[in-house]
C-alpha cells in the first residue's frame, strides 16, 4: 500500500513539473505589461485638468459650507455648555434650531455630492474612456498579450511597467 501511495505521489510530482516546464516556455512567449491607472490619471495633462476642475469646485463647496459648519459647531458648544441652566422650552427651541440647521447643511452637502458626481462623469469619464482606447491601441501596436492594472497585481517587475509610455500616448491622444 505504501508503494502505491509513493507511486501516485511520484506521478503527481512528475506531472506538476512537466506542467510547470510547459508553462514556463509558454510564459516566455507572452508579452505582459502593467499600468498604474491612478498615476496615469494624476500625471497626464487631461487627468490633471479634470482633477484641477474637480478640486476647484470642491474648494468652492468647502468654503461655502464653512460658515454653516462653524455656526453648527458654535450652536452645539452653546447647547453643551448652557443647557443645564436653560428651561425645558429653551432647550427644546435651541435643540430644534440646531437640528434644523444641521438638516439644511446635510441637504446642501448631498446636493454638492451629486454635483461632484456629475463633474466626475463630465471630466474624468471621458479621460478613462480614452485611456482604455490608448491601452487597447498600445496592446496592438506593441504586441502585448496582456496588460493589467497594477492595483490587481501582487508583484510585477519594473520592466513590465508601461505607465509612463501609456501616459505619453494618452497626452498625445487627448490633444
Amino acid at each position: 500500500m505504501k508503494s502505491f501511495k509513493s507511486a501516485v505521489l511520484g506521478v503527481c510530482v512528475l506531472s506538476c513539473l512537466i506542467t510547470v516546464g510547459a508553462s514556463s516556455s509558454l510564459a516566455a512567449d507572452l508579452k505582459i505589461g502593467v499600468v498604474n491607472m491612478q498615476k496615469v490619471l494624476s500625471s497626464s495633462k487631461a487627468g490633471q485638468k479634470a482633477q484641477s476642475i474637480i478640486e476647484q469646485k470642491m474648494k468652492s463647496y468647502d468654503s461655502s459650507f464653512k460658515p454653516d459648519r462653524d455656526q453648527l459647531l458654535a450652536m452645539r458648544e452653546e447647547i453643551e455648555k448652557k443647557s443645564s441652566a436653560w428651561s425645558d422650552a429653551t432647550k427644546q427651541k435651541k435643540f430644534g434650531d440646531f437640528q434644523k440647521k444641521s438638516a439644511e447643511l446635510s441637504t446642501k452637502e448631498r446636493a454638492a455630492n451629486q454635483d461632484m458626481k456629475k463633474l466626475q462623469e463630465t471630466y474624468v469619464t471621458p479621460v478613462l474612456k480614452k485611456l482604455e482606447e490608448v491601452i487597447d491601441q498600445a496592446a496592438q501596436d506593441d504586441n502585448y498579450d496582456l496588460i493589467l492594472p497594477t492595483n490587481t497585481v501582487v508583484f510585477a517587475g519594473k520592466s513590465l511597467d508601461i505607465t509612463d509610455d501609456i501616459t505619453q500616448k494618452l497626452d498625445k491622444a487627448m490633444k
